[in-house]
């Protein structure tokens, strides 16, 4: 590192004094020519109209969905019952502490760099995905090899930044024509416009033969969909999901911009972690018998899915203990973005819903043969409630801190039997409002939208 780190200082030099020659032998030339030339590193509007770049300008869509969704998906988690604080930072406090203010810089122009700033960062996915598709579609790029196919990963892009966006925040605002403010919206119009997006990316997707980008629609969609209760196009489109199939935002250690921050924030042994695993999800088990979901069971099957183990490290804050988990070992662990697995848990809900308990209840059992878990024979599938409650505990289990899955359960079952409590609230693990070290929580359940959002969009501003 510190070899590589010299040679790159002396590249630096290099440049440098090969600049400074080239000054002195201008002599007494005008010196606003000289200020006139580009630098070689700059890149004009016109640059990007190049069916040349075509590639470059889709990969970097994909990176700004993936630093957006490693921000939300960290973020979600750390806001919800998976994680709570260890933090002495403030802006993890806000978080743990559902104390988020809408003023919060992090939460409205943090950048990539920034653990859990992901308005800005999902924002800007959702336009880079947009504004390259454009681009695209213009007749200059229209001899560019697998165009239909980058246009199908870009629609696909496009609707997971607006999951984000419409799963997350309490309200959101989308402009209709980029560059131009948008309209106030709620969470449901926010995930319509990523229902469209995704059913965009499946068309053109279906026509290119992009199977990555039609099967991470399908999945995307299918989500949508259950948030929307469209029971029947939750079947339609989770249905088509291949087994084994797996999208992930890769993730890497070179810098912060692409930290798994679940991992950096959380589960880390290089630093000190700012939050910890609730309770609620140490040693979780089987029953043997019936395979009803239990925690620390005398006798019972631990749970695969959730392998909780304590190091004997502290937090940030130096008094609470770490509770690690094995999903994320390093700040390269990929992060699912779309799944066969979710997908299958779509499905099961969506059947359940529908009068189709026992499709739903094969679904889960499917699942637990191939973890080697003990089937479920207790529940009534008859029962719509009884059902329900069996797949909110497999997606809790399944799905733990995988892209806020947990923290839009919590939302979506709100004011409903299957509502699952906020930390501080009672039947939580803070029922009294006040963690283990006397913080006291807030009544933050959704993100709110950013105040430099409502203030600087005239469309918005003064509502709220």
């Amino acid at each position: 590192m510190m070899r590589a780190g010299i040679r790159g200082g002396l590249r630096k030099l290099a440049r440098l004094t090969t600049v400074l020659v080239a000054v002195a032998a201008l002599g007494a030339c005008d010196m606003d020519e000289i200020l006139k030339v580009e630098l070689p590193g700059q890149v004009l509007e016109t640059d990007l109209n190049d069916p040349e770049v075509a590639d470059l300008l889709v990969r970097s869509a994909i990176s700004a969905l993936e630093c957006g969704w490693s921000m939300y998906s960290g973020g979600a988690s750390h806001h919800s019952d998976e994680y709570m604080n260890a933090s002495g930072n403030a802006w993890w406090r806000n978080m743990g502490w559902r104390q988020l203010e809408a003023n919060d810089q992090r939460l409205s122009t943090g950048e990539c760099n920034t653990a859990y700033s992901m308005y800005a960062p999902l924002h800007t996915a959702r336009f880079q995905a947009s504004d390259v598709y454009r681009r695209l579609s213009t007749p200059e790029f229209a001899e560019v090899p697998d165009l239909q196919s980058h246009l199908a990963t870009l629609r696909a892009l496009g609707g997971y930044a607006l999951v984000g966006l419409g799963e997350g925040f309490c309200e959101m605002t989308v402009p209709d024509e980029e560059g131009v403010p948008g309209p106030l919206l709620t969470p449901t119009q926010t995930l319509q416009r990523a229902e469209t997006r995704f059913g965009e990316a499946i068309t053109l997707a279906q026509a290119s033969g992009n199977d990555d980008a039609l099967n991470m629609a399908l999945v995307g969609r299918a989500r949508v969909r259950l948030v929307l209760e469209d029971w029947p196009g939750v079947i339609a489109d989770a249905s088509q999901v291949p087994d084994g199939y797996l999208k992930v935002a890769t993730r890497g250690g070179e810098s912060s911009r692409r930290y798994n921050f679940n991992y950096n924030s959380v589960n880390s042994e290089v630093q000190n972690a700012h939050g910890t695993i609730t309770s609620t999800f140490h040693d979780l088990t089987i029953d043997p018998v019936d395979g009803r979901p239990t925690q620390a069971q005398v006798g019972g099957v631990p749970d695969p899915r959730v392998n909780v183990f304590n190091l004997g490290l502290f937090g940030h804050n130096e008094v609470t203990p770490l509770w690690h988990h094995d999903k994320y070992t390093s700040r390269s662990s990929p992060m699912p973005i779309a799944s066969y697995k979710e997908a299958q848990l779509f499905l099961a809900e969506a059947y359940a819903r529908t009068d189709e308990g026992q499709l739903a209840l094969d679904i889960i059992n499917d699942r637990r043969d191939e973890l080697g878990l003990p089937e479920v024979t207790y529940v009534d599938v008859n029962d719509e409630d009884e059902m329900m409650a069996l797949v909110i505990e497999e997606r809790r289990r399944d799905l733990f801190v995988e892209g806020g899955h947990r923290m839009n359960d919590m939302l979506r079952f709100e004011g409903t039997i299957h509502e699952i409590p906020w930390l501080g609230e009672p039947g939580s693990i803070h029922p009294d409002g006040v963690d283990s070290v006397g913080g006291a929580y807030g009544d933050v359940t959704c993100f709110p939208l950013p105040t430099v959002e409502r203030i600087g969009n005239p469309n918005i501003s003064g509502t709220g």
